[in-house]
């Protein structure tokens, strides 16, 4: 311990802080000019990571202060688990009024549920309109969700709604033996995938990769690297963000600020993460 001691003095005698100034970075590059990013949000169990949960993680990633067409958002869900799937439909509906509403307002967390739970009763009357419209249909949709979750099944005029829950009638014998089912909720590279003010969304995709019983997983890493693969053929970032499924983002400026960081033109070479 001594000897640890002696040698990290010369590092507490000079310290070094550093911040970024995300205005620059803003100023220097054009909008078409940022690089793409790949958010991975992964999870593995929909009763131990219940998927309202989940998806408050999504739309919070999703909310990101950044070019929309710029940002791609994948689930990977290791569970293979239809109420997942169906939690992510949801939220892919929600957010076309949350991040309007998130923009209008510019507002902290970003996480549905974290912003309502410490979110005072605004003195702006239209403000308070809006925030009761939008809790509003938020709590709707939680019940939906919560209300699936607990009776294990989806009710039949939600599955006709989408082509992808018929995949788990086609090729699903259990969560451990089953074909990959990937959908894409969200398109972002179509021009008319848009939210209630006319802004793109964000690129949000589904997926539950293939497992068999005789094959070796991997886990988490096995879930990461089919993910880089699927992502490589949609939107093909050459910055990925993982993000825990039950970690929601609390600064929506994350990724710029990280940005000043990996787009530096003199040390952005010697930075890997």
């Amino acid at each position: 311990f001594s000897f640890y001691w002696i040698l990290t003095q010369a590092l507490r005698w000079r310290l070094i802080c550093r911040r970024t100034f995300k205005e620059r970075l803003l100023t220097r590059y054009k909008k078409d000019e940022l690089p793409k990013v790949d958010i991975f949000v992964c999870t593995a169990d929909p009763v131990i990571e219940p998927p309202i949960m989940v998806i408050n993680t999504v739309l919070s990633v999703m909310a990101y202060n950044y070019p929309s067409e710029k940002l791609s958002v994948y689930l990977s869900d290791d569970g293979g688990s239809i109420l997942t799937f169906y939690a992510l439909y949801e939220a892919s509906l929600f957010s076309k009024y949350w991040l309007p509403y998130c923009r209008k307002y510019d507002i902290e967390p970003r996480s549905p549920a974290a912003y309502f739970a410490s979110m005072p009763t605004p003195n702006d009357a239209v403000h308070s309109a809006d925030l009761s419209s939008i809790k509003k249909l938020y709590e709707n949709m939680q019940r939906r969700i919560e209300t699936s979750t607990k009776v294990n099944r989806i009710p039949e005029e939600i599955s006709a709604q989408h082509k992808g829950f018929s995949q788990w009638d086609e090729s699903y014998n259990s969560k451990a033996d089953h074909d990959t089912i990937l959908q894409i909720l969200v398109d972002g590279r179509n021009p008319e995938e848009k939210d209630i003010e006319g802004y793109r969304l964000p690129t949000l995709v589904y997926l539950a990769r293939e497992k068999r019983p005789q094959h070796f997983h991997n886990y988490k890493a096995g879930a990461m690297n089919a993910l880089i693969r699927v992502s490589s053929e949609i939107s093909d970032a050459p910055i990925i963000l993982n993000v825990d499924c039950d970690m929601y983002s609390n600064n929506s400026q994350a990724i710029v600020d990280a940005l000043c960081c990996f787009m530096d033109e003199k040390k952005s070479n010697s930075i890997a993460f």
